[in-house]
Parts: structure tokens; C-alpha cells; sequence
């Protein structure tokens, strides 16, 4: 899948196939996660894969009684090790570094699911000291978030929340600065990042309707 295809078509699925997600798809989600850009490359990031199906009950209990979280046939947890990061940047990197590298991380998973064909779902809302006990995470860690996994329902629909369009909360130099150049290209701004053989079909394709 192209990259911007990727981005745009990965939406939360909360609603999976009883289908089992082989291994190798499970690894290279993560290996995709171990690719995000981390402070000072400290990469304070841990993962527990959960399948047993009463801990992802537990885990459901502890996610304010999300179904998804105990019907998902693979939940990844997502740790950050705060003291990890802090050892080099002080508080800041106990409370903000670490917290953006293991969400970039997470981002990165979401993306290698959706790649895939699997369904996934960014969970953040769970008791974080529940979660702890039920996955007997040490002290050190902090549990930033949850992936649910596994494969769409085949005859549902895809649906995906609407944006804001970037033009109205992006500024130029300062705040406030109105973004002016996207006025210039209206939606053509994306047909400007689309890969070239894309380009050279709109092109054929604008061709062929002129000789008709």
C-alpha cells in the first residue's frame, strides 16, 4: 500500500472476524512500532501481546467495559518507561518525551495493521494501576495505551471520522498567519503527492475523454 493510502484509509475498527492473526503479522507490527524516531534514540517503549482470553476480559473490565478490548483476538499493550527517558532529560523527558516517542510508536503499529488488512483501534481510556496488576507490569513502566486487533468483518462498511481541514488550523511563521498558499491549488494540493504512475494515469485518462 502507498504510504499516503495507508494514512488515509486507517480508521478504528471495534469489530473483528473470530479469526486468529498469524504471528509474523503480530511481530511485524511491532517491528514497525520499534521504527518511530525517539528522543536521544532512547526508544523507552515495551509491548505485551495478550490472546489469553480472561486476562482480555480483565483488560476490558479495567478499559471502562470496552467490548473490543475482550472480543479482539490480539490487544498489544503499550508501555512507556519514563525513568529511561529522565535519565537523560530530566523531567520533561519523564513526562512528555517518552509519552510522544511510545505514541509515534503507536502510530506506526496502527499503520503496519491497517497495511496488513486487519482492523485496529487506539485505546487509551483503562485504570492504568488495574491494567498494571493484571498484566504484572513493574513499577518502572507506565501503560500508555492498548491496540486492538484482528480482521474486519468482511461485509461491513468502512467508515472513517471527518477532519479538519488543514488550511484552517495551520499558520504560517506565527499564529494567526493565515496559510495562504493552499488558496492557490484548492484540492489539486493532493494530486501533488500522489506517486508518479498515478500522475501519468490522470494524464491518459484526461486524454482518452478528449478524444471521445
Amino acid at each position: 500500500m502507498e504510504v499516503f493510502d495507508c494514512i488515509e484509509s486507517r480508521h478504528s475498527v471495534r469489530r473483528y472476524e473470530k479469526k486468529d492473526i498469524p504471528d509474523e503479522f503480530v511481530g511485524r507490527i511491532i517491528y514497525a512500532g520499534i521504527q518511530a524516531p525517539s528522543a536521544g534514540n532512547m526508544q523507552p517503549w515495551e509491548f505485551i501481546v495478550v490472546k489469553d482470553e480472561k486476562i482480555k476480559e480483565e483488560l476490558a473490565t479495567a478499559s471502562l467495559r470496552q467490548n473490543h478490548v475482550k472480543n479482539a483476538p490480539v490487544v498489544i499493550v503499550i508501555c512507556a518507561d519514563p525513568e529511561k527517558s529522565g535519565d537523560r532529560y530530566g523531567e520533561r523527558g519523564k513526562t512528555l518525551y517518552c509519552i510522544q516517542d511510545t505514541a509515534a510508536a503507536i502510530e506506526n503499529m496502527l499503520l503496519a495493521a491497517n497495511d496488513l488488512g486487519l482492523g485496529a483501534c487506539w485505546v487509551g481510556a483503562f485504570d492504568e494501576e488495574e491494567v498494571k496488576n493484571i498484566l504484572n507490569i513493574p513499577e518502572r513502566l507506565r501503560p500508555i495505551a492498548a491496540i486492538t486487533l484482528g480482521f474486519p468483518i468482511s461485509y461491513e462498511k468502512p467508515t472513517k471520522s471527518s477532519r479538519i481541514p488543514f488550511e484552517r488550523i495551520t499558520w504560517a511563521d506565527k499564529y494567526g498567519k493565515h496559510f495562504s498558499w493552499f488558496e492557490h491549488y484548492g484540492e489539486e494540493w493532493k494530486l501533488k503527492i500522489r506517486p508518479l504512475e498515478e500522475h501519468v494515469k490522470k494524464i491518459k485518462e484526461k486524454i482518452n475523454h478528449k478524444k471521445i
